[in-house]
């Protein structure tokens, strides 16, 4: 696992905090950028930005990481919530000079600054003072409603509801009949979806992949192969397809359905076979795994 670039100093602890528990929750796992973007509805630049805090992370991507590797959700939601709020306090812009005067002399303590920048001990103290109030408050949440704040293997057991794209906090870009045709990554669909119907067609995983946020749906194959293709098929209107060209994946455009049950997907492989889920429900269901990681081939003569 190489190593971290250092974080912009100019972040504020609680960012500073959230950022560094989810480089160590990436390493621990042991799993790639690449792979965080195969298992998440996150990019693989998206999650490059998020992880050396470029961008702060929408926090349906700290939950989707924290769900892959097992990882207490409320946790990680509540130090979400305290970085969102660092990451949007005003700050004072520095005054700018006139062209016309020559520069004063800085004084030694300015009163205004654009951003705070801190000592590593300053910003170590930070977040423990951070870990102990999320785990405090965690705590005392549970306590009060009589469970654990974690289901089995420090999972979220809380089930999903039902949002549009502002109650769930996501900059969506489209709507139920203004999602055809269009990648549910790019308009921010993917930053609440689930799997609402599956299948497996010769080793080949085929989803029906869900947005409540936008009413619409789409299709993925995962452990598939160049050639393979993936469709999103609904009640009514225009198919929606996708055809592997390298790796093992591939999702199509979305297609608009008011509720999972008005669409599902298919796959049509090289070698001929065809299937298809049947039309989702409205059950949460499992993502695939991980596909096996072929043996290295031993260099040709």
């Amino acid at each position: 696992m190489g190593e971290w670039r250092a974080l912009p100093e100019e972040l504020e602890p609680e960012v500073w905090a959230l950022v560094d528990r989810l480089r160590k929750m990436k390493d621990t796992s042991g799993l790639s950028l690449a792979a965080l973007a195969e298992q998440t509805p996150f990019s693989k630049s998206a999650w490059e930005r998020y992880l050396n805090g470029k961008k702060l992370p929408p926090r349906e991507a700290v939950e989707a990481l924290g769900r892959l590797v097992g990882r207490d959700v409320a946790t990680l939601t509540s130090l979400w919530e305290l970085a969102e709020q660092a990451w949007n306090r005003p700050r004072t812009p520095a005054p700018e000079a006139d062209p016309g005067e020559e520069p004063a002399a800085e004084p030694v303590e300015p009163a205004t600054r654009p951003a705070r920048r801190m000592t590593a001990g300053a910003r170590l103290s930070g977040v423990l003072v951070l870990s102990a109030a999320v785990a405090a408050g965690v705590a005392a949440f549970s306590a009060a409603n009589g469970h654990d704040a974690a289901g089995p293997n420090g999972v979220s057991a809380t089930p999903a509801t039902s949002t549009t794209g502002a109650e769930a906090g996501l900059d969506t870009q489209c709507y139920s009949d203004g999602c055809a045709g269009l990648d549910p990554k790019d308009t921010g669909c993917a930053g609440d979806a689930w799997t609402s119907a599956l299948v497996r067609v010769d080793g080949v995983y085929v989803e029906l992949r869900y947005s409540d946020a936008c009413r619409a749906a789409w299709g993925r194959i995962s452990w598939g192969a160049p050639g393979d293709m993936a469709e999103a098929v609904p009640a009514h209107g225009r198919h929606m397809r996708e055809r592997v060209h390298y790796d093992t994946d591939v999702y199509t455009a979305m297609v608009p359905a008011s509720d999972p049950s008005e669409a599902k997907a298919c796959t049509q492989l090289r070698s001929g076979r065809h299937g298809c889920t049947n039309p989702g429900g409205r059950r949460h269901l499992l993502e695939p795994p991980e596909p096996p990681v072929a043996s290295p081939r031993p260099a040709q003569p």
